[in-house]
């Protein structure tokens, strides 16, 4: 401390003498006379006392003090000091501060401390340092010069404050915002930033590089039968198999849910993309097991080039979106390169997507109708509702063309919702004719059975429209029920609880247990019309379709035969005991304005004893 005292006391003396030259004459001619001894010896005490205040504020001081002198050599350290280093005073004191002879240690200016020190203005730096036990800490430094009465350097006065709480808060905060919690991956945020960063670069050094967009297939269907704990360990397994399968400069990211993106920079062509896929899909064949459960997953991959495709963030993302999908359409577990034809298929589907709102708010759907033929009674026994788009300028759209649009933008709740209140009214009218003894059968998508709305909706138009519930049939298909069994049960059964009957279409094509089967509330099986196409000729499908009827016997279920064409396939059905038939031999769909007229006609048919002169009604 003294060595401070006497440079600050020194400068203090030099300043008093010039000043005394000029002042003091001035001050005589104004009346001022020399201070007396006295006066003296007071002011003495005063600068004492505010020498004692400086000394105890360096002492107490929250932060670390250092003075060193010009050399770099330790001369004072306060208790600060030593609480944040672990350094004692007297380890500390003639040590040489090494960061004073540090060259690359610089501030945001890049100037070193020894050159801030020279040219007498401050510094100021961040840097790790370690203390006696061996850690690591951040700390902040400030340096300001002290010179002496030639206006040398002579000492250094250094703060230091422990901020590796500030800094750990500061990283914690940064990992927040860029990288994904659960797999540690960065997040969609950064990614975006280093796809832009990473097209800079192409610009200079005129290479490739590739997108490559990743989507689990299935995962929800093993989120729901494993739970989400299950889930997310099966992320993280797939973000690490990733990882692995890339080079370390590639660039991982988890966009959000199962879906997942790659960079793959300074690639030669497009097939290095190509083998990084198939590396992926075969990585991801591998089982996880998962709480005991041993499962495999599989991903669909979407891959877009730059520059060849494009030079932009966004179109690039867009083109690898695309690509995905266009996999996921070729069944899955597969890669497929962005090509210019999916953007027309894009315009062209979104398009379609705005014109089924306007379709869904002006209700412009129709409902056509395929009768349902009990042959053992020569007699109509209900009907399969089926949806068209009424459009204005295409006349009517089949749902295969705007169906899977619906699904997948949510837009079929309330289609789906329409075309059960139109089937009802239907039948509610045919009632009202006198019709009294058939059904209406109206088909459930995937998307409406996870509605957690479903079962209030289904009450609802029964209730508006007057349909007593024991005339409705809900269909849903088999992969619908699998995807949660436990969950289906419940909305099964309490869709059972409002009296309507369910039965479970394209039945056969599915993965169900038949210890399953004897759980569900159902009511009938409808074998799929790809086993009903090859008979009777087809061995394989013959056995198929006859064991799916002696079970349905077994069980007590009704069982229809859907997509019967020719009367060979109807005389096979009938043999075996299916004789609920359905398809282009007897009747193609038809509006509501003509199922009476079809009705009658069929109706006439039957009673003339013709019910064996197929078809009945050909359209």
């Amino acid at each position: 401390m003294s060595i401070l005292t006497q440079g600050f006391l020194a400068q203090g003396v030099l300043i008093f003498a010039v000043s005394a030259v000029v002042v003091i004459p001035l001050l005589l001619l104004a009346g001022w006379r020399p201070a007396t001894p006295e006066s003296q010896r007071q002011k003495a005490r005063l600068n004492a006392q505010s020498m004692r205040i400086l000394s105890s504020a360096v002492e107490q001081s929250q932060s670390g003090v250092i003075i060193a002198d010009c050399a770099g050599v330790i001369d004072y350290v306060n208790p600060r000091y030593t609480q944040i280093t672990g350094y004692s005073k007297d380890e500390a004191l003639g040590r040489v501060a090494e960061l004073l002879n540090n060259p690359r240690l610089t501030d945001v200016n890049n100037i070193t401390l020894q050159e801030a020190m020279q040219l007498g203005a401050s510094w100021e730096t961040f840097m790790v340092s370690r203390r006696k036990d061996g850690d690591d800490f951040w700390q902040q430094v400030t340096a300001s010069p002290i010179f002496d009465d030639l206006g040398a350097l002579s000492h250094i006065v250094l703060n230091i404050e422990d901020i590796s709480d500030r800094v750990e808060t500061q990283a914690q905060m940064e990992k927040l915002a860029f990288y994904d919690p659960l797999t540690g991956l960065e997040n969609r945020r950064l990614f975006r930033d280093r796809l832009e960063q990473e097209l800079k670069h192409l610009r200079r050094n005129k290479k490739a590089m590739a997108l490559l967009f990743l989507d689990l297939d299935q995962f929800k269907r093993i989120n729901d039968t494993l739970g989400h704990d299950a889930g997310d360990e099966l992320l993280c397994t797939v973000a690490q198999r990733l990882r692995d399968c890339v080079r370390e400069e590639d660039i991982v990211a988890r966009l959000g849910g199962d879906e997942f993106t790659i960079l793959l920079a300074n690639i030669k062509n497009a097939d290095d993309a190509g083998l990084v896929a198939r590396k992926i899909l075969r990585s991801l064949l591998e089982p996880v097991t998962l709480s005991t459960q041993e499962v495999t997953v599989s991903c669909s991959i979407g891959i877009t080039v730059a520059p060849e495709d494009s030079m932009n963030a966004s179109i690039l993302m867009r083109n690898a979106d695309l690509a995905m999908y266009r996999a996921k359409d070729q069944g899955r577990n597969n890669f497929q390169y962005f090509t210019d034809d999916m953007n027309i298929e894009s315009l062209a589907r979104m398009s379609l997507e705005n014109e089924l709102r306007i379709a869904v708010s002006n209700e412009d759907f129709v409902v056509h109708f395929q009768p349902q033929i009990d042959m053992s009674r020569g007699r109509i026994c209900g009907y399969e509702a089926l949806v068209r788009w009424r459009h204005e300028q295409v006349d009517v759209i089949p749902p295969d063309r705007f169906i899977p649009v619906a699904e997948e933008t949510g837009l079929i709740i309330k289609v789906g919702e329409i075309v059960l209140r139109q089937a009802c009214l239907q039948l509610k009218a045919l009632q009202a004719s006198g019709i009294t003894d058939q059904t209406v059968a109206v088909n459930l998508s995937a998307r409406q059975f996870r509605d957690h709305n479903l079962v209030q909706m289904v009450r609802r138009v029964l209730t508006e429209t007057g349909l007593e519930p024991q005339w409705l049939e809900l269909e849903i298909t088999e992969s619908m029920l699998m995807d949660n069994i436990s969950q289906a049960i419940n909305i099964l059964s309490e869709l059972k609880a409002l009296g309507v009957a369910i039965a479970i279409d394209d039945f056969g094509t599915g993965y169900s247990s038949l210890s399953y089967l004897t759980q569900l509330p159902v009511d009938k099986l409808k074998i799929d019309r790809s086993f009903i196409s090859n008979l009777p000729d087809s061995p394989r499908h013959s056995a198929i379709t006859t064991a799916i009827i002696a079970m349905a016997q077994r069980l007590r279920l009704q069982v229809v035969a859907e997509g019967v064409e020719t009367e060979p396939q109807a005389s096979f059905l009938t043999d075996h005991q299916c004789n609920i038939l359905q398809g282009f031999l007897f009747c193609h769909p038809v509006s509501a304005e003509d199922l009476p007229h079809h009705i009658a006609h069929m109706k006439g048919r039957f009673s003339a004893g013709t019910q064996s002169a197929m078809p009945l009604v050909a359209l």
